[in-house]
């Protein structure tokens, strides 16, 4: 791992591989780029791989929670591409990073080719109301005691997102250790900035292949964010992996992988609909 100053923020990251095209990986929200570790070194004889810790999480810089915006993320990534000259062949995001990755494609649509988005945030809706339970508790009337109980929240959040039989697995444990690394600051303004923004009307304008993975009982972020995304954008591919919920990474790697593999190599043709 390594860093770089963007913008003034440090940002850390990972690179690993080889090959000639560059795949950049994004992550989601109170997370770190420590969650596409597995897929860097399954795809790294083919591929220059990168993944960034987002400001507010993992180790990089914390700026204030007012800077904690979809646009400011986005921005941010494409600041990151352009100080370390990367043009990635695909963008690959998961649940937040997925609407990043959107906004990338929409707003810079030079900065990459195809796009990956596992288990979009989309509508901003999120499922077990999600979204109620976690600003219920970080924008209470005490913002103070908000702060404070945030190590609290992360454990409750946990509970909800993950089925109960991956529960004290490593995955798990890594996914939790990234929550409680990740900034008051960096979780609330991003989830702030979540759901306060239906993005489906723009994705229209986003031409960029696109294979989208989710799981069909994700309970994190609604499948049908997923599927009103394969409806939006002209060229997309939907795969919904059966028993899999919001970390499709984890919970079905090989799947996972063969998946980006045959949409990054020959475009995604054999993909079920």
């Amino acid at each position: 791992m390594t860093e770089i100053s963007i913008n003034g923020l440090k940002t850390r990251f990972y690179t690993a591989g080889q090959g000639r095209r560059h795949i950049l990986f994004v992550h989601g929200w109170a997370s770190s780029g420590r969650m596409w570790l597995r897929s860097m070194w399954a795809l790294r004889r083919d591929y220059r791989l990168w993944a960034l810790d987002l400001p507010g999480c993992g180790d990089s810089a914390n700026p204030d929670v007012s800077w904690h915006t979809i646009e400011n993320y986005t921005d941010h990534v494409e600041s990151f591409c352009r100080a370390l000259d990367i043009h990635p062949w695909a963008v690959i995001g998961h649940s937040m990073g997925g609407r990043i990755a959107f906004d990338l494609a929409r707003r810079h649509p030079d900065r990459a080719e195809r796009l990956v988005a596992v288990s979009p945030s989309v509508t901003g809706r999120l499922g077990f109301n999600l979204d109620l339970v976690l600003m219920g508790g970080l924008f209470g009337s005490a913002v103070g005691w908000s702060r404070k109980l945030w190590p609290l929240a992360t454990a409750e959040a946990m509970s909800l997102y993950w089925a109960p039989r991956y529960l004290g697995t490593e995955a798990v444990n890594r996914t939790t250790r990234d929550l409680r690394r990740t900034s008051w600051e960096g979780a609330v303004g991003s989830l702030r900035a979540l759901v306060g923004q239906d993005y489906s009307p723009y994705l229209a304008e986003i031409p960029h292949p696109t294979l989208l993975i989710c799981g069909r009982r994700d309970f994190t972020v609604p499948p049908e964010d997923s599927q009103l995304a394969a409806r939006r954008l002209p060229k997309a591919r939907l795969l919904m992996l059966d028993g899999v919920h919001h970390q499709a990474t984890d919970e079905a790697p090989a799947d996972f992988l063969r998946a980006v593999r045959d949409f990054l190599e020959v475009g995604g043709e054999h993909l079920p609909q």
